[in-house]
């Protein structure tokens, strides 16, 4: 055909194309299906992956997941790839350049993202910790953190009397919020990177603000103001207070000669004493006995309900003031006066006492006279229980009932107590208890208030002056209490450090620096108008008999119901159980590095009560065996289906030993002897195991050998016809 022809039949094709409207399908082919966008997209593709490997080396997983592997963005590129390719394959066909090889090495491409997609979106990460002689069918997605809120009825008469869990998914990101402030003043740590992570500190996705709640929550909101990915716990300065009482002291001496001073300035520091975890009681203060016998005490609260009683958690004599006291029980607002003469005989022989005005009634009350301690269950309407101690001669050790919004003060009149009952009490606690007390309390705003006990009465309740407004340090008192009374007494206060928590500040950490702090939220939680602001320390993602810690659950009173939150992890019901038999570890020798660990696991079948699994048991009555005596160690997973789903199962790490007389031992531990040995246990580990669904891996080992065999095929056919 002439060159005139070819280019008329040309002209005629370029017509009909035109007519049919496909230049637009073929400037789309041409354009995403180019080798010049192949070329960019690869060079792209080049820099972030190296990028994303230096982020990995330096900060971690899960900074790297969040700044890029994990991002919106980054899945944007990668399908715009496969768009290249799998034009550049249309390209091809249409033109009829036909060429196997190639069409084969795309495809494996092409195959390769469709099986990591399919993993991105469907497959599953997550974790199980669990102690010898422990069965559980749960594990832990630790890259999906959630609130649970626990909706807990007091009144069993609101229309809604049903316990309700609700679970908040929460995404805060991996950096400490203010970290993602790019403009105003920053340190040097955190410019070191700023730069390096700027993407991600200004495109990744975190949740902040408010967050969404089921509709099963109505009443209740619930927000995030500030997030630490990582901080550790410092320790506060003691308060230090300057005190000069004004009433004159007098002393006899041994010949009867009577003698006065005038008190000079005293000085005294209060602190909080560092609390033992999971001690029975939580000690929150201290108190201090000055030269007159006056006792001062610091203590601080986290609970704004708790404020609002100890501003107004007076005794009054005039509403039924017994010989042993009165109980001022606070909820909801209110004071209630419960004469503890009258309680103590109206709960003889296992009776409830009934508080009038409210949905709570009072059982097991046990009285502790000689210590004036009363120790009582609250019971409410509904049936939940919790138990409450209060000490008249050291309320900062009181143990409330947050859980309900009940805080209970006692209070005693000590020349009342010793008309009648001295020979009851200690003579040293009613000696006490007639003197002056001062009691400062911090509460979650920062703000600290004072309370003034006259040896008979409440004198004083308020908040100190702000230090900016009153005077300075020097021979005027910064305040005063009880003025014009025998117990006044000027006030300096030469040093206060607020607390974040009983006895600490919270510090958040840089990412930079370190990432094995603990994270914390500070979060606004409303129910039914009434607000709380409070930090709460996200659980340990174990699955077990432990239960939350005091800075890991916090309770919301609203009208007749408490709401519960805790910061956890999301969990996955595997379909089947893993049975921890015993963990082994072997040592280096002459150190204490392990050399090898591994799990014998036995993989279960939790049997069902009431239709329902309990999820995690130490009893082998309430399992079947599927498959037993299993060896999980560093190097040798194993493989099981449940759910219709393909678990692979790693060895990760391991916790212990734990040995008698460490908390973890006998939380985990009942000291029954394990059928499979011969005598009880001195040590108990804990192993960790990583728990792996990958839907994808089938077509990404398949793409993996087309694109070889593709590559392979051109290189050898080019060598031929070379």
């Amino acid at each position: 055909m002439s060159a005139d022809n070819k280019t008329h039949s040309s002209e005629n094709q370029n017509s009909n194309v035109a007519n049919t409207g496909v230049p637009l399908v073929s400037q789309f082919l041409w354009f995403f299906g180019s080798l010049t966008l192949g070329i960019i997209l690869m060079v792209i593709l080049a820099v972030l992956l190296a990028w994303g490997t230096f982020i990995e080396s330096a900060y971690g997983r899960r900074v790297a997941t969040f700044a890029l592997y994990g991002s919106n963005w980054f899945a944007m590129i990668l399908l715009v790839f496969s768009l290249n390719i799998f034009c550049a394959m249309l390209k091809r066909l249409l033109s009829g350049r036909f060429n196997l090889p190639f069409l084969i090495s795309h495809c494996g491409i092409l195959v390769i993202l469709a099986g990591a997609a399919i993993t991105w979106i469907w497959g599953e990460d997550a974790q199980i910790t669990i102690p010898e002689g422990v069965a559980s069918e749960y594990a832990v997605k630790t890259d999906n953190q959630q609130f649970t809120l626990e909706n807990i009825i007091l009144d069993s008469s609101r229309a809604n009397n049903s316990n309700v869990s609700v679970t908040v998914p929460f995404e805060p990101g991996p950096f400490n919020w203010d970290e993602y402030k790019l403009d105003g003043q920053i340190d040097h740590e955190v410019q070191s990177y700023r730069d390096t992570l700027w993407l991600a500190l200004r495109f990744g996705r975190r949740d902040t603000g408010k967050l969404f709640l089921p509709s099963e929550l109505s009443g209740v909101d619930i927000e995030v103001l500030d997030f630490y990915a990582s901080s550790s716990l410092r320790r506060v300065v003691p308060m230090k207070l300057n005190l000069l009482w004004k009433k004159i002291r007098r002393e006899v001496s041994d010949l009867g000669e009577v003698s006065e001073f005038a008190r000079n300035w005293e000085t005294i520091e209060l602190s909080v004493p560092e609390n033992v975890d999971y001690a029975p009681m939580e000690i929150r203060g201290q108190y201090v006995d000055m030269s007159g016998g006056e006792r001062v005490g610091f203590y601080v609260t986290t609970s704004m309900a708790e404020l609002a009683a100890f501003k107004i958690g007076q005794p009054d004599k005039s509403k039924d003031f017994g010989n042993w006291g009165q109980l001022v029980f606070y909820c909801e607002g209110k004071n209630h006066y419960i004469n503890v003469d009258k309680l103590m005989q109206a709960t003889d022989g296992g009776k409830k006492y009934q508080i009038e005005g409210t949905n709570f009634g009072i059982e097991d009350v046990r009285f502790v006279a000689r210590g004036l301690i009363l120790r009582f269950s609250v019971v409410s309407a509904s049936g939940e229980r919790r138990v409450v101690v209060v000490d008249a001669d050291n309320p900062e050790v009181n143990i409330h009932a947050p859980a309900f919004g009940v805080f209970v003060s006692y209070w005693v009149d000590p020349v009342l107590m010793a008309r009648h009952n001295s020979e009851y009490v200690e003579g040293g606690v009613l000696k006490q208890l007639a003197l002056p007390r001062i009691e400062f309390m911090q509460a979650p705003d920062k703000q600290l208030y004072y309370r003034f006990w006259n040896g008979r009465e409440v004198m004083l309740v308020g908040a100190v002056p702000d230090p900016a407004k009153m005077n300075p340090a020097g021979s005027k008192p910064m305040f005063t209490l009880a003025a014009g009374t025998e117990q006044e007494v000027e006030i300096r206060l030469e040093w206060f450090e607020p607390h974040d928590l009983p006895g600490w500040r919270i510090v958040q950490q840089r990412v930079g620096r370190s990432m094995n702090g603990t994270q914390r939220v500070l979060l606004k939680v409303t129910v039914d108008g009434v607000a709380d602001t409070f930090w709460l320390r996200a659980t340990a993602p174990l699955l077990g008999p432990a239960q939350p810690e005091r800075d890991q659950v916090r309770f919301i009173c609203g009208k007749g119901r408490a709401v519960s939150v805790v910061w956890n992890y999301a969990t996955v019901d595997l379909g089947f159980g893993i049975f921890l038999k015993k963990f082994v570890k072997r040592t280096e020798p002459g150190t204490r590095m392990a050399s090898h660990y591994a799990s014998q696991v036995d993989f279960v079948k939790m049997k069902k009560k009431n239709g329902k699994s309990q999820g995690i048991t130490q009893s082998r009555e309430e399992f079947d065996v599927l498959s037993g005596n299993v060896t999980i160690s560093m190097n040798q997973p194993a493989v099981f289906t449940g759910n219709g789903r393909r678990y692979r199962i790693y060895q990760s790490e391991f916790s212990g030993p734990f040995h008698p007389g460490d908390y973890r031992f006998h939380d985990f531990y009942d000291g029954k002897i394990f059928e499979w040995e011969t005598k009880p246990r001195d040590r108990l580990y804990l192993s960790t195991l990583s728990i792996n669904v990958d839907p994808g891996r089938g077509l990404k080992y398949l793409g993996s050998f087309m694109l070889l065999f593709g590559v392979a095929w051109l290189f050898y056919g080019r060598k031929r016809v070379a």
